[in-house]
């Protein structure tokens, strides 16, 4: 039977004795042991092997033209791009108000006589009356007269030279102040409204002035519907044009004129049109207090009613033209053309 094997330092190989280090070389049993285990571990690990080659990925094409990436004093002119013009905010501004200045208006008064010419245009006076009522208070106005107008009816009381002072006051300082701010159409109208107040309320006669009464009923109902319609030419910045008020004013003025001058055109070859006869609560219309009262016949009644709806209609094509004209020449101004006839960029 062969002996059993006696442990060994690992440094010296001598006897093993019972203490932590060797007698004979002093190396402590642990640190040789753990030593030696840690290379026999990296003697018995095979060698790693080597990783074979990964084949390169194609090459992907540039997403842009390499010939612009040259520097711009470089590059070729097929591959220059186009240049776009700058945008002009204020000619963009322009433009798009000529549309409005060349479409609003015909296409107002064209659904405004198809809704006052309709089956419902009895539903439309509803919403020109009030207008047509604000025609007989500021002929009152004019003349010097305290009026009140209603939806149906404008009570008219006596003459009243205070009223009439308030007026005349407060028709100057707009005058005045459109003088400062040079806008002449308002001086225009500021001064003829001024001369008309002077005129009504110190020359015309009291029979003069009531006849005046019924006639501008329809009468300023077209002036003032031609009025609201020329909003649509209210100036950028203003108040008008900021706040939207210039669409409901052009559609209640489109729809007023032409609530008042379709009835008298038709009537031109029917008298069956003329509104002849009396108002519930009111009293006579003003066909016939005009016909009964002051003389007037039916020729007459329908000549001068269509000869002021015809005048605002002139007055409308003439600004109409001027406006359209006007705004062309400030977006030419605004973009000089080339000799070519093409519009230069910006």
């Amino acid at each position: 039977m062969e002996p059993s094997s006696v442990p060994t330092c690992p440094r010296c190989s001598a006897p093993r004795i019972l203490r932590p280090e060797c007698p004979q070389c002093g190396v402590i049993y642990a640190k040789a042991d753990a030593l030696a285990a840690r290379r026999a571990s990296r003697q018995a690990s095979p060698p790693p092997a080597e990783v074979a080659p990964q084949p390169e990925a194609p090459e992907e094409p540039p997403l842009i033209d390499p010939a612009w990436l040259v520097p711009p004093a470089e590059l070729r002119s097929d591959v220059l791009p186009e240049r776009t013009p700058d945008l002009d905010a204020a000619a963009e501004e322009m433009a798009y108000e000529l549309r409005l200045y060349t479409f609003v208006l015909p296409v107002t008064l064209l659904v405004s006589y198809w809704a006052v010419s309709g089956p419902m245009g009895f539903v439309v006076r509803l919403f020109t009356m009030p207008l047509h009522e604000i025609g007989h208070a500021v002929s009152a106005w004019l003349c010097g007269y305290v009026a009140f107008p209603t939806l149906w009816k404008t009570p008219i009381f006596g003459q009243s030279y205070l009223l009439a002072a308030a007026v005349a006051a407060g028709l100057g300082v707009w005058t005045r102040r459109s003088w400062k701010h040079r806008r002449w159409g308002q001086v225009a109208a500021g001064g003829g409204l001024l001369f008309l107040q002077l005129v009504g309320t110190l020359f015309l006669s009291r029979p003069t002035q009531l006849m005046l009464f019924s006639f501008s009923g329809d009468g300023l109902m077209m002036v003032l519907g031609t009025a609201l319609m020329t909003t649509i030419y209210a100036p950028p910045g203003s108040y008008l044009h900021e706040h939207g008020l210039r669409w409901g004013f052009v559609v209640i003025g489109a729809t007023s004129f032409l609530d008042g001058f379709h009835t008298w055109w038709k009537a031109r070859t029917d008298f069956g049109e003329i509104p002849f006869g009396q108002n519930e609560g009111v009293g006579l219309s003003d066909a016939s207090k005009l016909v009964e009262h002051h003389g007037w016949d039916a020729g007459d009644l329908i000549r001068r009613y269509v000869t002021v709806g015809v005048l605002c209609l002139a007055f409308l094509a003439v600004l109409y033209v001027v406006q359209i004209v006007r705004m062309r020449k400030r977006l030419a101004g605004r973009h000089p053309t080339e000799p070519n006839g093409h519009m230069k960029p910006g």
